[in-house]
């Protein structure tokens, strides 16, 4: 008889939290599949140097610069979780095309840092070797127990969100292999 007090007294806390979950969830569901979206999308789960190039080329067709030597370092993993990928290239244009240019990447998704320019001026045309990080990182493995409560978002985790969710977002995250004819005798006639 004292076990069923028992196992009913565990049914009561977790029929408690479940509803005090699925209230949070009923709050947040409008909100949350855009949120999860750019999240990812700021800081994808793989190597993001595709989708940097992308908007970089974006970016700078629309400040009207041209960007060359474009050359992706080998993407750095580290142990805090917290990956990134030094992307530098070769930028040309007047100077305030290329400052306007270096400040909008701060705007785009995935999260990408200017980390060093040089810039050199001739008759009024700039050259700048820019070099940029960008970050990704690994999704978590586990999710929390259906009976563990969960909160609503914090101040500071909705202005995050609302910050990323500014962001510039790309056009692609992933490349899908392309479908098409395959030859059978490559090497051949």
């Amino acid at each position: 008889m004292l076990g069923v007090r028992a196992q009913i007294g565990a049914a009561q806390v977790d029929e408690v939290t479940l509803t005090q979950k699925l209230s949070v969830l009923q709050t947040v569901s409008p909100t949350a599949a855009t949120g999860a979206n750019v999240v990812v999308s700021a800081v994808p789960d793989a190597n993001p140097a595709l989708a940097v190039i992308s908007q970089l080329k974006i970016l700078a067709s629309g400040n009207g610069i041209i960007l060359s030597a474009i050359k992706v370092a080998t993407g750095a993993v580290n142990p805090s979780g917290l990956n990134n990928v030094d992307i530098s290239f070769t930028a040309v244009g007047t100077r305030l095309q290329i400052f306007s240019f270096l400040e909008a990447t701060a705007q785009i998704a995935p999260i990408t840092i200017a980390d060093k320019v040089r810039m050199a001026e001739s008759a009024g045309a700039v050259r700048a070797d820019i070099s940029v990080k960008s970050y990704w990182a690994d999704f978590p493995k586990t999710i929390p127990s259906v009976t563990q409560p969960i909160t609503d978002l914090t101040p500071p985790e909705r202005e995050t969100l609302a910050k990323t969710s500014a962001l510039t977002q790309p056009t692609f995250l992933q490349v899908s292999p392309s479908q098409g004819n395959v030859n059978p005798n490559p090497f051949g006639q």
